[in-house]
C-alpha cells in the first residue's frame, strides 16, 4: 500500500503545521535520540535504537510487516512525533504507538498528527471506524483522543509486560504516577485501560481545544 499523493505531489500527508511521512532509517536514527520519558511511559522510548544490532533487527522486522503503517510527524524538517496503524485488526483501523517526546509536547502535536492521519484514513478507508487503547493514567493523551472524537467503549484490566517489569523493581513509594491505575491480580500486574472508538470521517475543524 502506498500513501496517496498530496496536492503538492510530495506523497506525504499534510496536517496543521506538520506533515506525516513513512519511517525510514534516517528518521529513525533521529528519533532514537529523542528524550525519554521513563516510567511509566518507558515502553514508548526509542533509545534502544542507538544500538546498531537492535536497530538492524527493528528495521528488518518493520520492513517485512505488511499489516502496519508507521508514520513520523515532521515539522520544520524535524521529526516531532510518531504514530502507527494496524490496517488488518478485526476491531477496526487500530492506532497504536502514539508518541510525542518531552521536548515537543505542549504544542498539540498529538492532536495535529492524528487529525491529519484520520482525515487521510477517511478517504483511503471510508466507512471504517478507528480504535485505540490508552492506559488510564495517560491523561494528556486521553484529552487529545476525546477532542478528536474518540469515546470510551470499554474499560479493561490488561497485562503490560514493560509496566509490570518496572513495577516489580520499584518500591511502593515510587509508584505514584500509576497509583490507582494498576492492580496486582492473579500473580501479575495489570493496568486499567480504555478501549476507545471513533466513527469514520475527518476531524471537524475547531472541535478540539
Amino acid at each position: 500500500m502506498t500513501i496517496r499523493e498530496s496536492p503538492d505531489g510530495s506523497g506525504c500527508i499534510p496536517g496543521e503545521g506538520l506533515t506525516l511521512v513513512r519511517w525510514n532509517d534516517e528518521l529513525l536514527r533521529v528519533m532514537a535520540n529523542w528524550s525519554e520519558r521513563g516510567f511509566p511511559y518507558h515502553a514508548f522510548d526509542l533509545g534502544f535504537l542507538r544500538d546498531p544490532a537492535r536497530f538492524a533487527e527493528f528495521t528488518l522486522r518493520a520492513s517485512n510487516d505488511t499489516r502496519h503503517l508507521h508514520f513520523a510527524a515532521i515539522e520544520a524538517g524535524e521529526p516531532i512525533g510518531r504514530v502507527s496503524i494496524n490496517l488488518e485488526d478485526p476491531a477496526g483501523l487500530y492506532l497504536w504507538g502514539v508518541h510525542v517526546p518531552p521536548e515537543h509536547e505542549g504544542r498539540g502535536v498529538c492532536r495535529r498528527m492524528l487529525a491529519a492521519l484520520i482525515g487521510w484514513l477517511a478517504i483511503e478507508h471510508p466507512n471504517q471506524g478507528l480504535v485505540l487503547s490508552a492506559n488510564t493514567f495517560a491523561e494528556r493523551a486521553l484529552r487529545a483522543y476525546l477532542a478528536l472524537g474518540f469515546a470510551t467503549a470499554e474499560t479493561r484490566w490488561l497485562f503490560d509486560s514493560a509496566l509490570a517489569e518496572a513495577l516489580s523493581e520499584l518500591p511502593p513509594g515510587q509508584r505514584g504516577p500509576v497509583s490507582g491505575h494498576v492492580r496486582f491480580q492473579h500473580g501479575r500486574w495489570e493496568v486499567r485501560t480504555y478501549l476507545m472508538r471513533r466513527p469514520s470521517g475527518p476531524v471537524v475543524s475547531g472541535a478540539s481545544p
